[in-house]
């Protein structure tokens, strides 16, 4: 009996190290720090109708390898802290949520939604050229329980190997 409630033990850690191994890797729903860089392109800064001061901005990540991912940024320059949660929706990788957050005065936080890959360029009849398949995301923040949307900057598909 005790050898049985062993192996038992010892099959169901190695089916959550497997389980949490094989997840991909997110953000959400945390808001972590962001550093902006080269590689994002963002949207222009839109002040939140909720409060005066606080800012936010769709920012569209594309790296080497062509994976890409929406980020929504959010800086509180007033002059008290707000409750914040936030979606990001994208056309290469499931929705991602950020649960509320108390952002403090001074901060500025991301909610990163999911990588994924930037689809490869479709030839033919019935398709748009190579430079109108596009793609982006959405982000949406909620301020002290008032919402607000804008769209990411976008990212054109990838050329298919010759």
């Amino acid at each position: 009996m005790r050898k049985t409630g062993r192996f038992l033990t010892a099959a169901a850690a190695l089916m959550g190290s497997t389980l949490l191994t094989a997840a991909p890797a997110e953000a959400a729903p945390y808001w972590q720090t962001v550093s902006t860089n080269l590689s994002w392109k963002c949207a222009p800064t839109a002040a939140h109708p909720a409060k005066a001061g606080v800012g936010y901005q769709a920012c569209l990540v594309r790296n080497a390898y062509d994976d890409a991912q929406v980020v929504l940024v959010v800086v509180n320059n007033s002059s008290s802290a707000v409750t914040i949660s936030g979606t990001v929706t994208s056309s290469f990788g499931p929705d991602a949520s950020c649960s509320a957050y108390n952002l403090a005065v001074g901060e500025r936080r991301g909610c990163f939604g999911t990588t994924g890959p930037i689809a490869e360029c479709l030839y033919g009849a019935g398709f748009p050229d190579p430079g109108e398949q596009n793609y982006g995301g959405t982000v949406r923040l909620t301020v002290n329980g008032v919402g607000k949307s804008m769209d990411s900057p976008t990212t054109e598909c990838v050329e298919p190997p010759a």
